[in-house]
């Protein structure tokens, strides 16, 4: 029955959108700038082509993205270390009822569980810790653990299990939601994981989602037009060197144009 509940009460916050703790949005006329470096004209509508160049290709992932130029990677680095793309995202807060933790390839949920460990020595709490993660096959290109496991979602678990935590963190609850693979072999994304959440009829509470950088905004996004407003959430995330990887300039475009489309679908006085 309280789970029927839930599903009503979902349905009539459907058109309604989370409360950030903190607000977070890009600077407009930087981003505009960055577009006229690029070569978006200034009688073409910047947002749309954003949308047509930015972002990667319908099933393609992050790391399989080719690099821009010399010149345009050094553009786009700075521009957005300018902007703090890179730099760490801090909690609003000392204490919530949930901790998020989003799924991505190994080494980045490991770095987000590590991030939120150091946020618990730091004196941050929560009471019970909420790993959001998809059966995407696991990659060798990216991903480690190929050796013990298959998924995303069993990596989480392992992840988990093998980490260093304190006593008192290691002990919190801890709730695995694992999103099966959608038609045409594509993977969850951050939507369907946190659609999978509220499906396990949560209580609306003060929640802490952990990302890292350069992915936050799109992630905020993301959660700010999907979650229901009778939450209160923030999103943290460790900050990235942001020449550690091959394509982080093409990576760093590919999150803006996400973050930038999800902001429009939430209302600007809502921002």
């Amino acid at each position: 029955m309280k789970k029927w509940f839930f599903l009503f009460t979902l349905c009539l916050y459907s058109f309604a959108f989370a409360s950030p703790l903190l607000e977070r949005t890009l600077d407009r006329v930087a981003l505009w700038q960055l577009a006229s470096a690029l070569g978006i004209a200034e009688e073409e509508d910047p947002l749309e082509e954003i949308q047509k160049y930015w972002p990667r290709q319908p099933n393609q992932e992050r790391w399989e993205m080719k690099e821009l130029s010399i010149e345009q990677k050094q553009l786009v680095l700075n521009w957005a270390t300018k902007q703090g793309l890179f730099s760490p995202w801090k909690p609003a807060c000392k204490k919530y009822d949930k901790a998020l933790i989003l799924g991505a390839t190994t080494s980045r949920m490991q770095m987000r569980l590590n991030y939120l460990k150091t946020l618990w020595e730091e004196g941050v709490r929560f009471e019970e810790i909420v790993w959001l993660t998809g059966d995407r096959p696991l990659d060798k290109r990216v991903d480690e653990l190929t050796d013990r496991c298959n998924t995303e979602s069993e990596a989480a678990h392992i992840i988990w299990e093998e980490t260093s935590l304190p006593d008192e963190m290691s002990s919190l609850p801890v709730l695995f939601v694992a999103v099966p693979m959608k038609e045409g072999g594509r993977r969850p994304n951050t939507e369907d994981t946190l659609l999978a959440f509220l499906k396990t009829a949560p209580e609306p509470c003060k929640t802490l989602f952990v990302s890292d950088q350069p992915f936050c905004g799109y992630q905020f996004a993301v959660i700010h037009a999907t979650l229901p407003n009778a939450f209160l959430f923030d999103l943290v995330g460790q900050g990235v060197d942001s020449s550690s990887h091959p394509a982080a300039a093409a990576m760093t475009l590919d999150a803006i144009a996400r973050w930038i489309y999800q902001e429009n679908l939430t209302p600007k006085s809502d921002l």
